[in-house]
């Protein structure tokens, strides 16, 4: 009787050392168990253990098809994939749930039934940590362990049929203002204006017309012209505001027959939107997102960032949504509540931009294709990034009274909704030559003194003649200069002769090193969306090394790069990173985030290989055979820059300035401005006058225009039609 009872014990302690054994195999170390069998091997109680342990890992991981096919035949038969796939997914979305973790307790089998308890801590995004214990029932069947599953495996609170019920709580969206603190997008109650042809009363015509002639952008005579072009039951959009700027004339405008008011509240954009690609806008959460966004917390009507600073800060501005978590019952009656939390109002986002500058250079583009940057060049804070055409935000409001201008954004194939001054991609031109003058100072092939006889054309790579802008002009070559006076004049055949003697001195590669050691080719880090561009890794030819000399070829840059390759020029050899965002503050007024200058770069020139490239930009504007001179007549503040005309295989030469300024104020920064017209013609006509507009009006307190663009009639006045761009010629 001892001797049956000792080797009983013995037996009994081989098992449970067979147990730890399994138990160290089977789980990772976060499980905690004991195995416990009546009549049936030991390895089943293991073998249920494991089964029920890749069903939480599955759940840790989303992955429902994996659960679903660790449950019973039975269990299957009595729900689909598809209902068990959302049952899990509408207990993430109620919980918004984080994530979870899990710890099996213990586990029973006996003969085919089995039993494993365990407990799952829950972390959700809004309504804190939650910890529930369940006990899951195995059946052993066609040779292998299958939970019985039931709805109080996802919660024991639901077994009996019951649901879950999140009341959600939206908090306030943080604003966004401009550098000075003016609002350029807030949460507020808003105003649609529009008129309804056929509705007007001709008594009241007149007035209608000077009534929102003096809320939009339309003279009284112009918005006629619109409304007598537009079918009589047609809605015409005029005007988005604030409710504010509009509640002095609502006793008007409410007794005029033919004027329709949508009142909304809604991401409210002021000015029609002021940098809209810098700030960007919101729309309806898509559909194949909505459940992420459900499970932290938002309700599926709500509207989220969709590009821009809105898109990349959704986190900090949206703020911490708060709600309550009911148990509610199958006739929806509330049982209990689990949980509740409050919201977190949304930070706010003070921008760089300065939106008097801004919103003057968005007026001065007219129906031009192009883009323009202004950057402090010792920190890399963006004044001012204007892309042409533009849109309205507001116009993505669906509560909006009409869709028609929303439509025209997604239709137009000027394409205002696309980002030129982060996401345009273009051959450089001339405007590339500081790099390949700054190349052939490096690599020690040429001298600040070397000389050159520029003609009209030059034969190259004992295969094809290339010419000079100047030949194509019908003027006289600019005959010997010095490879600084070189830049001054944009002779090409002078940096011909670089590309081609870069080539046969086995330095094929220097080009395109150098382009990436300016910054080319790659995202500068600004926090918007932006395109890396295109610098190949060597020319590969001689002829395309002569080409890549001149900017053309296969490069590819945006003017957000030209932008900060110029101001690392103008500051000494430092790379800045781009930033579009000041600081970031709470609610509270307590700031979370700071700017700081990031530099990511230094020029690779020694001191006097980078003043030489620096004095040749000045005589580009200042000597009278500099291409820039004439441009820049006049202009009392002291620039540096580039001209350039970039071939482009697609209509007219795209027109270029690059430039900076050397004022040297203490109280007002020196920056760097880039100009693109899209198939505008000569760099020299149409994107100098931009530059010096954008210098004009930063140094004079915005008071100074620097004259009339040559689409204009007089300062942000577009002449109709707007003049055909010059065809191709330089600089």
């Amino acid at each position: 009787m001892v001797l049956g009872q000792r080797f009983r014990l013995f037996k009994g302690f081989l098992v449970l050392l067979l147990i730890g054994v399994l138990s160290a195999c089977a789980f990772e170390p976060k499980i905690s168990s004991s195995l416990t069998t009546g009549s049936g091997d030991i390895s089943a109680a293991a073998a249920a253990q494991t089964v029920m342990t890749n069903y939480l890992i599955a759940w840790q991981d989303r992955d429902y098809a994996e659960m679903y096919g660790l449950i019973s035949a039975l269990s299957q038969d009595a729900i689909s994939l598809e209902s068990f796939e959302d049952e899990y997914q509408k207990a993430a979305n109620h919980l918004t749930l984080e994530a979870l973790e899990f710890q099996v307790l213990s586990t029973m089998a006996e003969r085919n039934h089995a039993e494993v308890a365990f407990g799952v801590d829950f972390t959700t995004h809004l309504i804190g940590d939650l910890t529930r214990s369940y006990i899951a029932g195995l059946t052993f069947e066609f040779g292998n362990w299958r939970i019985q599953w039931k709805r109080g495996l996802i919660l024991p609170e639901l077994k009996d049929g019951s649901e879950l019920f999140f009341v959600h709580q939206a908090p306030s969206r943080g604003r966004i203002f401009a550098q000075n603190g003016e609002p350029l997008a807030a949460y507020e109650n808003a105003i649609a204006l529009g008129i309804v042809p056929g509705e007007i009363l001709p008594q009241q015509a007149e007035l209608v017309y000077a009534t929102l002639a003096e809320l939009s952008v339309y003279e009284s005579e112009g918005l006629q012209a619109l409304v007598e072009s537009t079918p009589a039951d047609w809605y015409l959009p005029v005007v988005t505001l604030s409710k504010p700027d509009v509640t002095p004339y609502m006793d008007t405008l409410r007794n005029l027959q033919g004027v329709r008011i949508g009142e909304f509240r809604s991401r409210f954009y002021v000015d029609g939107g002021v940098s809209p690609h810098a700030v960007g806008y919101m729309l309806y959460i898509p559909e194949e997102d909505l459940d992420i966004y459900l499970e932290q917390g938002y309700s599926k009507d709500e509207r989220v960032g969709a590009a821009g600073l809105e898109a990349v800060f959704e986190e900090e501005l949206s703020g911490t949504r708060g709600g309550a978590l009911y148990v509610v019952d199958q006739d929806g009656k509330i049982q209990t509540l689990l949980t509740a939390s409050d919201p977190v109002p949304g930070q706010s986002l003070f921008t760089t931009i300065n939106k008097p500058l801004q919103m003057r250079l968005q007026a001065s583009l007219g129906d031009l294709r192009a883009a323009v940057v202004v950057m402090e060049v010792d920190t890399g804070r963006v004044l001012a990034l204007v892309s042409n055409p533009d849109f309205d935000p507001n116009a993505f409001d669906l509560n909006e009274t009409d869709r028609s201008l929303l439509d025209s954004y997604f239709t137009d194939e000027n394409k205002p909704l696309f980002n030129r001054a982060t996401q345009g991609q273009y051959p450089l031109g001339s405007v590339f030559k500081p790099i390949t003058m700054s190349t052939a100072l490096e690599t020690g092939l040429y001298r600040a003194t070397s000389s050159f006889n520029c003609g009209h054309s030059l034969w190259v790579c004992d295969s094809v003649t290339l010419y000079d802008w100047t030949y194509t002009h019908g003027t006289a070559s600019s005959g010997e200069l010095t490879l600084p006076e070189g830049l001054m004049c944009s002779c090409n055949p002078w940096f011909y002769r670089i590309g081609e003697n870069l080539f046969t001195e086995g330095q094929e590669d220097a080009l395109s090193d150098m382009a990436y050691d300016f910054g080319l080719g790659a995202e500068t880090g600004i926090e918007i969306p932006e395109a890396s561009g295109y610098i190949p890794d060597t020319a590969g030819t001689c002829v395309n090394n002569v080409q890549m000399a001149i900017g053309q070829g296969e490069i590819l840059v945006t003017p957000l790069q030209v932008t900060a390759y110029y101001a690392a020029i103008a500051n000494g050899g430092t790379i800045y990173q781009p930033s579009l965002v000041e600081s970031i503050t709470s609610a509270s007024g307590e700031t979370t985030y700071a700017f700081s200058p990031e530099p990511t770069g230094t020029l690779p020139l020694s001191p006097e290989n980078l003043a030489t490239v620096q004095e040749a930009l000045r005589m580009v504007i200042e000597e009278p055979r500099g291409t820039g001179y004439w441009a820049m007549q006049g202009l009392d503040v002291p620039v540096s820059g580039k001209t350039g005309t970039a071939q482009t295989p697609s209509g007219s030469a795209h027109a270029w300035f690059a430039g900076y300024t050397r004022q040297n104020d203490p109280d007002r920064p020196d920056i760097a401005v880039v100009v693109i017209v899209e198939n505008g013609g000569e760099g020299s006509v149409m994107a100098a006058p931009v530059f010096r507009r954008a210098v004009s009006l930063y140094f004079s307190d915005m008071d100074d225009p620097g004259g009339v663009m040559p689409w204009e009639v007089e300062p942000y006045i577009t002449e109709t039609p707007a003049p055909t761009p010059t065809p191709t010629s330089e600089e």
